[in-house]
């Protein structure tokens, strides 16, 4: 049993010693099974599938190169392809990561019954697929850092947020004959022309009064608003927010909201997609 590396993970993959219990029943299959927009996926597709993944069922096999059709095509609308050169070398990668010649993975392949040609084509969807998981889905997820820490931090009710925020407190006559100057928000301006100072503070909302701790939460970072209660104007800007959580606890939260925002994309696609089923598996030979 070999392992082979694929998009960075890795697969069980039978090649070598390919007369195993279940490889004595393969046969070549090019039979049309699903399509998905238009574009045709295997039987040998299937099979690709779930010896790479080490899956026994064809329907979950089936489901998940749907997938995958959906997420390249949706890739290719955008620009996104892989030339006859760049689908060579993805073979001859495969070909080393197994310590095997191409020759030597084209008689393999025949063993199980695959041609090189559908494979050829399903590690390039494949790549495809995970490339553009990463361009679409992941990278504005990460790129976002605050928008992320908020949903860390639902995903862990004990997190608490921690604003470093500053603070200028005005008494509410000073405000009310200075109030064109208050409409600019401009914190460091008004604290000037005022001779009042700015407090530069790292706290938790929730330990402020109501009234300030309304309108920081509603801030993101860089923005400024008013709050007031009954003698004072406040002007606060938000400077940074952080969440004090364990390392551990953030990324297992990490990989829950990456594996929802795939599957919203995903599902977002099938909406918006024709799938046809044409052939029960449960009639071919796996």
């Amino acid at each position: 049993m070999l392992l082979a590396t694929l998009g960075g993970l890795v697969f069980t993959f039978p090649l070598q010693g390919a007369e195993t219990k279940s490889s004595s029943k393969y046969k070549l299959v090019d039979e049309t099974v699903a399509i998905v927009n238009g574009e045709p996926i295997l039987a040998s597709d299937v099979k690709i599938y779930m010896l790479l993944f080490g899956i026994n069922d064809p329907q979950k096999a089936l489901k998940d190169l749907e997938n995958i059709y959906l997420v390249v095509q949706y890739a290719e609308s955008r620009g996104l392809t892989v030339n006859l050169k760049q689908a060579q070398q993805m073979v001859l990668n495969f070909a080393k990561s197994q310590g095997i010649s191409l020759e030597q993975l084209y008689k393999e392949l025949q063993k199980v019954g695959l041609g090189g040609s559908v494979f050829q084509n399903f590690l390039v969807k494949y790549n495809l697929y995970k490339a553009s998981i990463e361009l679409f889905v992941l990278k504005p997820l990460l790129e976002d850092k605050e928008t992320l820490d908020f949903l860390i931090a639902e995903k862990l009710p004990k997190a608490q947020p921690y604003y470093t925020i500053e603070l200028l407190k005005i008494p509410k006559k000073i405000a009310e004959k200075k109030a064109d100057l208050l409409v600019s928000a401009d914190i460091k301006k008004i604290s000037q022309k005022l001779g009042f100072d700015i407090l530069k503070l790292t706290v938790n909302p929730n330990n402020l009064k109501p009234q300030l701790a309304r309108v920081i939460k509603r801030l993101k970072a860089g923005q400024t608003d008013f709050a007031e209660d009954k003698n004072y104007i406040y002007l606060v800007k938000v400077d940074k927010i952080e969440f004090k959580i364990p390392q551990d606890a953030r990324q297992k939260a990490l990989e829950e909201i990456k594996k929802e925002k795939i599957e919203a994309f995903i599902k977002k696609l099938k909406n918006e997609a024709i799938i046809k089923e044409l052939v029960p598996l449960k009639e071919l030979r796996f």
